[in-house]
């Protein structure tokens, strides 16, 4: 399973040539600082397919948005079905953990200067299986910096996760990063790319730490990440977008996740 996005400080350079209405979304993991509105909602679903040697993974997130206020907005993502089909081992089916994260714009786009914005997640265990979820909680804090230069608009977080610590597992807490490109080719597509990466969470003291591994009693506490992804959206007219991802990571594992959004 992913792990929980993480915590971002952020630096960017760069002017402003296009208006800086959009934000990161899906496909991507990496967030953006440009905020919902005061009173607007964005709310995104989507299918996880994700294959590696292990065996296959189905995951259909959802998140809802919502602009508290013009600097502040909430962020909820549960995902209502999971499953995993490990080989060798029965597979399991469940619900997913939920995500909340808090973020508050600290500085808008101006001039060449890029928007900052912090934010605080928690993940909350709502999955009951334990090859789906820890059943702990996670804490994370991270940093949201966002430039626009023409039609290309960069997105970097920098993060840190306290992780919850299962009976039986030795875990590490673990900081990330995120750099995405956002291409906006023309007014109804979007090229998109990323690349991100987090430490182990699993401790080295386990001998399970390596790139790849994961923990036997939950294995969403795993190894070392890097993952790099390729994908698009489309914007027909109206308040709905549709997008397509392609990632693959260190572990060798392939995800292809197609969504939709839409905003108001």
């Amino acid at each position: 399973m992913k792990t929980s996005r993480t915590l971002v400080v952020a630096l960017f350079l760069g002017s402003v040539a296009l208006p800086a209405a959009s934000r990161a979304g899906q496909p991507l993991e990496t967030e953006s600082a440009r905020l919902l509105p005061r009173g607007g909602f964005e709310v995104e679903t989507g299918l996880e397919h994700q294959s590696s040697s292990q065996g296959t993974e189905l995951a259909l997130p959802f998140a809802i948005g919502y602009g508290v206020r013009d600097r502040i907005e909430l962020l909820v993502e549960p995902v209502p079905f999971s499953a995993i089909h490990d080989k060798g081992l029965p597979s399991q089916y469940g619900v997913g953990d939920v995500e909340a994260t808090v973020t508050g714009l600290v500085a808008p786009e101006r001039g060449h200067r890029p928007a900052f914005a912090i934010a605080g997640e928690v993940k909350i265990p709502t999955a009951h299986n334990t090859r789906i979820g820890s059943g702990k909680a996670d804490y994370t804090v991270y940093a949201i910096g966002s430039e626009r230069i023409g039609r290309w608009d960069t997105h970097l977080n920098l993060g840190y996760t306290w992780i919850g610590r299962p009976a039986g597992v030795q875990v590490n807490d673990v900081q990330s990063f995120g750099l995405a490109e956002e291409f906006h080719a023309n007014a109804r597509v979007d090229l998109v790319g990323e690349f991100f990466g987090s430490s182990a969470a699993l401790s080295e003291g386990s001998g399970e730490g390596a790139p790849g591994a994961e923990s036997q009693v939950t294995p969403e506490i795993g190894g070392a990440e890097l993952v790099g992804t390729l994908g698009a959206r489309y914007h027909p007219s109206g308040p709905l977008s549709y997008s397509l991802g392609v990632s693959y990571d260190n572990n060798n594992a392939l995800l292809i996740h197609p969504g939709a959004s839409i905003r108001w």
